[in-house]
């Protein structure tokens, strides 16, 4: 009985975020209403409000499943080794690129209706990488501040995202997972007025 119950809730639930993410696509997030969700969804107010007690708790939901299944796929390379060489493409960069791509609706749904989705993408990364992987560096030119190193890839690399989710992922995830080693590795050698 429980699961036949679960299975219910975990249908319903899914119906509601996916009419979201539906009407994200034609309106603003702050335009559209739980009347609006459940409509689209095929459901009453009522069943809404059975498991959620206003949008902002729904959406929250949403971005919490998101960024966990994020964070498992990043440390998906690592479930039976602790250390990975990236002399070129990072696994975890495939992995990051990958599951946002399979995930890009949603994703560019909470981009653009969650008012705290950067600052916890933000926070997701720097955990990450401060608690769960180490990055190693080697630097020609003097000693690498880890917290700002930290800090600097953490922002470069959701730039990326960020710009591939405001352009409604106009390119693949092996464009963008390439871009990003080639940036990673690219030299500034000067600066010229234009």
């Amino acid at each position: 009985m429980d699961f036949k119950i679960d299975r219910r809730v975990k249908k319903t639930k899914l119906s509601l975020k996916n009419a979201y993410i539906d009407l994200i696509e034609q309106y603003k997030g702050h335009e559209i209403t739980v009347s609006m969700i459940a409509q689209y969804a095929d459901l009453n107010r009522a069943t809404f409000y059975a498991h959620y007690s206003n949008k902002e708790e729904f959406l929250e939901e949403a971005l919490c499943e998101l960024l966990e299944g994020l964070r498992e796929a990043i440390l998906t390379p690592f479930e039976n080794k602790n250390r990975i060489n990236v002399n070129s493409l990072a696994p975890t960069t495939v992995q990051i690129f990958e599951y946002i791509e399979k995930n890009k609706r949603e994703f560019y749904a909470l981009h653009n209706s969650h008012t705290d989705f950067k600052k916890r993408m933000e926070e997701l990364f720097y955990h990450i990488f401060s608690k769960d992987i180490l990055i190693e560096t080697k630097s020609t030119t003097g000693k690498v501040n880890y917290e700002m190193f930290l800090h600097y890839q953490t922002k470069a690399t959701l730039g990326l995202i960020f710009y591939w989710i405001q352009g409604k992922f106009q390119y693949s995830a092996k464009f963008m997972m390439d871009q990003l080693t080639t940036l990673s590795n690219t030299q500034v050698i000067d600066l010229k007025k234009i």
